[in-house]
């Protein structure tokens, strides 16, 4: 094919045609695109998924409804009031302390109309407020 000896409309048709073929192709790369995005989608919506799981499944274990660093606030309480008050500083002594099931603490959960107040009350009385409003 020439261009010097193809007509004008032949020259056209050819354009018209390349420019078809561009535009499929161009509509099956959006389509493949789309899957790829869909399917980026899907794997981070299923580690999103995984994650909001393995967050419940901590609150489950524990088995009362207080964070990570709630818990890890009340450990320190627990251990600073156990050496400081009762003068049970080993895993031992706190053991021996309080019995084979840790039964020194009480466990308070208030619920009101604006959220929980959670506290922990030793068997000797004192109090530590871990959620409040």
């Amino acid at each position: 094919m020439s261009y010097f000896t193809d007509s004008v409309s032949d020259l056209c048709q050819g354009i018209i045609d390349k420019v078809d073929t561009y535009e499929k192709r161009i509509k099956y790369l959006e389509e493949e695109n789309k899957k790829l995005k869909d399917e980026h989608y899907k794997d981070s919506e299923m580690q999103r998924m995984k994650t909001e799981l393995e967050k419940a499944k901590d609150d489950l274990h524990r088995g009362f409804p207080i964070s990570k660093e709630e818990e890890e606030k009340i450990k320190e309480w627990q251990l600073k009031h156990d050496a400081e008050k009762h003068g049970l500083k080993t895993m031992e002594q706190r053991a021996m302390g309080h019995g084979c099931i840790g039964g020194s603490l009480t466990w308070c959960f208030t619920p009101t109309s604006i959220g929980t107040i959670g506290e922990v009350i030793c068997s000797c009385g004192e109090k530590f407020t871990f959620q409040d409003l």
